[in-house]
């Protein structure tokens, strides 16, 4: 029983630790946006601009938040910066 406990544990951590990409679409009043998360600062702007890519759009920076507090003992599983890029308009060749 606790081996089991223990295996749907480790489960959901590493279930939650899965990198999550948000896309919304443009509205009256702002531009759409692509928001991604990573690990580390660095490996955040690189998933902005391959998502970026992947969609076929130029994306500017906007915002990056990080949000390491107590869960930095969590490091090798917790994600904990965003990005938030503003789609510019197609991707230039």
């Amino acid at each position: 029983m606790t081996r089991l406990l223990l295996y749907n544990l480790m489960l959901l951590f590493l279930i939650a630790s899965c990198g999550w990409q948000l896309y919304v679409p443009q509205s009256k009043d702002r531009p759409a946006q692509i928001v991604v998360s990573a690990y580390t600062q660095e490996g955040c702007l690189e998933k902005l601009q391959e998502e970026g890519k992947k969609r076929g759009v130029d994306v500017k920076l906007k915002n990056v938040e990080t949000e390491l507090g107590w869960e930095i003992f969590l490091f090798p599983l917790y994600i904990g910066h965003k990005c938030t890029g503003e789609v510019t308009g197609p991707l230039k060749q």
